[in-house]
């Protein structure tokens, strides 16, 4: 039954779906963090509810899991997406994990001690590991990773990730030799890290890709075509990637020589590429998938059904962005128009639903502040919806730049922005007057596209990398690898530097609520919701399906029913 699904997939067409960078795909699906709640309140699926009336798939010891699109770039250096990051988190092990709690925990790195100032961290790492060409992981490959990250010529979007190590910017920027950074692989088994300032949230960060390692001798033997198929990428985790059929299906089999390998409970991941939520809807029904994503609709069509729905806050916030390199997009009065002109409260309950909310910034509550979630701390810092602010900013706009022309809005092939995109459209139209075309296209294209900075405006979508504000406000800096809106703030700029440089936490959170309060006010993106999904698990699952706004989905710890 799973191959007839796959086979339906390749004839079927495509609508219309919502991404960004740093997460991807569907508003709906399972792409662009299974817990239920937020960053700060994580469950699994462990036995909520009633399933049985949804077995899921025949084949024994294996799951299918909606993965929602192609991965667009599966190597770990250069990948900014959330869905090559939910194929990646399968097949390789970081230096330390994040647990179903969100909390570190041991993975290549058993132990770590940090240095009383807060800068040297020395990992000691597992010995006996191997990569799947047969190579022992050691510190050497890590060491590698981290500096090829920076090395300019690679030019990594991420490469600001690293920038916490010492002298990582510097030798970004072409100032100082790979040597200087601060990595350094002491012994095949031990790390020693050397930070640029002391960094609360850096071992939490380290399960992200970015820092993932890299087989030396793979990355340079296979050169531009590494991880463009199953046979050119070399992994380290949980599972191997067996089989990619290009815009199909990725087959991922259980590591046996994984160190971990006798508490993996599952064989095998089917991992399917279906965009259209109806699609979707019938392949978990009709027992062909075990891990769906839900649109708003769907999941109360299931839950009136008796069957157990799982929501998750996923952390993520999707929003306009503004190329400020066309004029028009260019004034500030223009684009608080369009961001007041939107009820955003009717997409989140209306039209995306699950527990979405109305945005009152840009960085979401799944992000903590001090004490409580962010947004609660630092207040509200956009408009909000107002229709008449919004014509009173366009008027002025008009006059500052005479008639404005038809601009247009870019985002994916999936049916859930297609609903997102239709309404921003008609109250752009109804509050503004203005005109609005809406363009499709593929994840992937949309995202060349906004790295080229050819487009008018993008429909796109940020999930946290690590919960801290920085993983939004960092979006934002001058010539930052994510910052395809051209908007440069030397004030900005400088907050920023403080943010990383501040040991004292109240001061520090002080300036990352200034720095979430100017990027606001000038707008170079319009928040249009905070986003949680709902998704469906087959009664074949028993536990162990983990997401969280920090893990968009991870497997490896899924126990199946016996």
């Amino acid at each position: 039954m799973r191959k007839k699904v796959v086979a339906f997939l390749l004839a079927s067409a495509m609508v219309f779906s919502t991404v960004a960078c740093g997460g991807n795909g569907n508003t709906t699906d399972n792409t662009d963090k299974n817990t239920t709640g937020s960053a700060a309140e994580n469950t699994t699926n462990d036995e909520q509810g009633d399933r049985s009336m949804y077995p899921g798939t025949e084949e024994e010891g294996a799951i299918t899991f909606n993965l929602t699109s192609e991965p667009p770039d599966m190597c770990s250096l250069t990948t900014t997406d959330v869905t090559s990051g939910n194929v990646l988190r399968q097949i390789m092990e970081p230096l330390v994990c994040l647990d179903e709690h969100d909390e570190p925990t041991e993975g290549v790195a058993t132990k770590w001690k940090v240095s009383d100032d807060g800068l040297i961290y020395t990992f000691t790492l597992r010995e006996g590991m191997k990569w799947t060409n047969g190579e022992p992981v050691t510190a050497h490959d890590f060491e590698y990773a981290w500096k090829k990250i920076l090395n300019p010529e690679t030019a990594a979007e991420y490469a600001y990730f690293a920038y916490v190590l010492k002298n990582g910017e510097a030798y970004n920027n072409g100032n100082c030799s790979a040597d200087e950074v601060g990595v350094k692989a002491t012994s095949d088994y031990e790390l020693v890290v050397t930070l640029e300032n002391p960094t609360a949230y850096f071992v939490k960060s380290l399960s992200f890709y970015s820092f993932y390692p890299l087989n030396q001798k793979a990355y340079e033997e296979y050169g531009d075509k590494y991880g463009t198929d199953a046979d050119k990428i070399v992994t380290n985790g949980a599972f191997t990637m067996k089989e990619w059929k290009h815009q199909n299906e990725i087959v991922l089999e259980k590591n046996p020589d994984f160190y971990n390998a006798d508490k993996v409970g599952v064989d095998k991941i089917y991992m399917l590429m279906m965009e259209n939520t109806s699609t979707t809807l019938n392949s978990f029904q009709t027992g062909e998938a075990d891990i769906v994503g839900l649109s708003g609709d769907q999941s109360d069509l299931l839950e009136s059904e008796g069957f157990d729905v799982f929501n998750y806050n996923d952390g993520s916030c999707a929003y306009l962005e503004y190329n400020l390199n066309n004029k028009y997009l260019a004034n500030e009065n223009l684009r608080l128009a369009l961001g007041a002109a939107i009820d955003t409260s009717v997409i989140a309950e209306n039209v995306i639903k699950n527990g979405t909310k109305a945005p009152t910034g840009f960085t979401p509550e799944a992000i903590l502040g001090l004490e409580k979630p962010f947004p609660e701390e630092v207040g509200q810092t956009i408009i909000g919806y107002n229709p008449d602010k919004a014509k009173e900013l366009y008027d002025k706009a008009v006059e500052e730049l005479g008639e404005i022309p038809k601009l247009t809005i870019i985002t994916d092939d999936g049916d859930a922005a297609a609903k997102s995109c239709t309404f921003i459209q008609e109250e752009i139209k109804k509050n503004l007057g203005l005109e609005v075309e809406i363009q499709q296209m593929t994840f992937k294209n949309r995202l060349a596209r906004m790295t080229a900075q050819d487009f008018d405006i993008v429909m796109a979508l940020w999930g946290p990398d690590y919960n801290d504000p920085m993983t939004f406000l960092d979006l934002w800096e001058t010539n930052g690898g994510n910052n395809h809106t051209g908007w440069s703030n030397k004030e900005y700029d400088e907050l920023l530097s403080k943010i990383r440089k501040e040991v004292d936490e109240k001061e520090r959170m002080n300036y990352l609520y200034e720095a979430e309060k100017l990027v606001m006010a000038e707008q170079p993106v319009s928040p249009i919701y905070w986003r949680s999904k709902a998704y469906a698990v087959s009664d074949k699952i028993e536990s162990g399906v983990v997401r969280t706004a920090f893990q968009d989905i991870n497997l490896k710890y899924v126990q199946l029913r016996k």
